[in-house]
């Protein structure tokens, strides 16, 4: 199926080939978005499919989207100094505010993330901070030294790299702050996280596995010594080494069970990167897309295809979602691939999309100048359907709830569907 809407303009282009029933309900929706925005919205119904929301803010404020709420950052992060700054939280699609905290952090705030109830906040300044506060009241309820990374089972991982002789890995419970375990590594020596695990890598080639819910030491085992140049990963339950051979890069891969040489394959890290969101896959693509993306097999590191044209792919449901970029203009271009062999089975063509919701849908939007077109996609029947098109927007973030724009004066607008659809 394809809906590339291409150019705005008065009257679509038709196949001069009878289409399937499947065509013309994806043509449907191509043709009511381009009356709508050739008409100006003049002849919007009544009860139009998207609800509009104002949220007053400035052009210096900072918007974080997450799945049910948006959180609003003053002032903006690039305001270095120490101070107190205000955290308010939206209610999601509604737009509702229900609370508004302060924090004094000692610098400008980096990034914000929501994980089980407990809003992150990574804060700059002598040491880097994380601040922990509870996303239903807005109450701070811990903060110590350091990065947070990750979390798993109810507490949170954290770097603290506020010492040049060391670098300090500890566990903190999510909900109080309190330390469970903490381990020192030396500061140039990688530690990658994983799911439930991570590994530090030696500068001689020893490489420790440890979980990562007691700190305890699972396997040990000498691998090639880290590339100063070219730095490893873990994914898929891999410690992937980056090498070379006769015919340039290769990646050898060792299982984190006992750390034993799985595979080799030729890669190169340098110009292509790897995500494990492709079920018993991994994901290699390239930011350009030129060379596309590929699927290689955890369990033997055999390539089962590759797709041109694509530069990131991850699992939503029995399908890959796929991006890439418009020839034209290399505008977000969006797709989905059957996971099998990497055929496009659905092309939506200009979109960026949100993460799947609960219900499995998905909300996508697709900026032309000051408009933005909103549209819902079922990644399960693959289809798309145009909601309308909002003026006077920019920097538009789909989420799964609601889509969050810009608007002149640096105001937010949310908007979002007026009943399930």
């Amino acid at each position: 199926m394809v809906i590339d809407l291409g150019e705005l303009r008065d009257e679509p282009e038709l196949p001069a080939r009878p289409l399937s029933p499947w065509h013309r309900r994806a043509l449907g929706g191509a043709v009511a978005m381009v009356a709508l925005l050739a008409s100006g919205g003049a002849a919007a119904p009544a009860q139009p499919p998207l609800v509009a929301q104002t949220i007053q803010a400035t052009a210096a404020d900072e918007i974080v989207v997450e799945s049910d709420a948006l959180y609003l950052m003053r002032p903006h992060r690039g305001v270095v100094r120490a101070g107190l700054r205000s955290v308010t939280r939206y209610r999601l699609p509604e737009a509702v505010r229900e609370w508004e905290a302060e924090l004094y952090t000692p610098g400008p705030v980096h990034a914000i993330s929501i994980v089980d109830g407990i809003l992150l906040a990574i804060a700059d300044g002598p040491a880097v901070q994380t601040i922990a506060v509870r996303t239903d009241t807005g109450q701070e309820v811990w903060r110590r030294a350091g990065w947070w990374q990750r979390t798993a089972g109810g507490h949170a991982l954290l770097f603290d790299h506020s010492r040049p002789e060391r670098l300090q890995l500890f566990s903190v419970a999510l909900e109080t702050g309190d330390v469970r375990w903490s381990m020192m590594f030396a500061p140039d020596e990688p530690v990658y996280l994983d799911r439930g695990r991570f590994v530090h890598w030696r500068h001689t080639g020893h490489a420790f596995v440890y979980d990562e819910d007691t700190g305890e030491l699972r396997a040990s085992a000498q691998v090639p010594a880290p590339d100063p140049e070219q730095m490893g990963l873990v994914a898929g339950g891999l410690l992937l080494v980056p090498g070379r051979a006769a015919g340039g890069p290769v990646l050898t891969a060792y299982g984190l069970d006992r750390l034993d040489r799985r595979w080799t394959v030729e890669l190169d890290l340098t110009v292509e990167y790897i995500n494990d969101g492709c079920g018993d896959a991994l994901c290699v693509g390239r930011g350009d897309g030129v060379d596309g993306t590929r699927l290689i097999d955890i369990a033997t590191g055999r390539t089962r295809w590759s797709a041109p044209g694509w530069g990131y792919v991850y699992q939503v449901g029995p399908h890959l979602l796929a991006y890439g970029r418009t020839e034209r203009d290399s505008s977000p271009r969006l797709a989905f691939l059957d996971p099998a062999d990497g055929r496009v089975i659905a092309d939506f063509g200009e979109w960026t999309g949100s993460l799947a919701g609960d219900d499995g849908r998905m909300l996508a939007v697709r900026e032309n100048g000051p408009r933005a077109i909103v549209a819902r996609i079922d990644p399960l029947a693959l289809e798309l359907r145009v909601l309308g098109v909002v003026d006077g927007v920019f920097q538009c973030q789909p989420g799964p709830l609601a889509v969050v724009c810009r608007k002149a004066g640096g105001s937010i607008g949310v908007w979002s569907p007026r009943r399930r659809l």
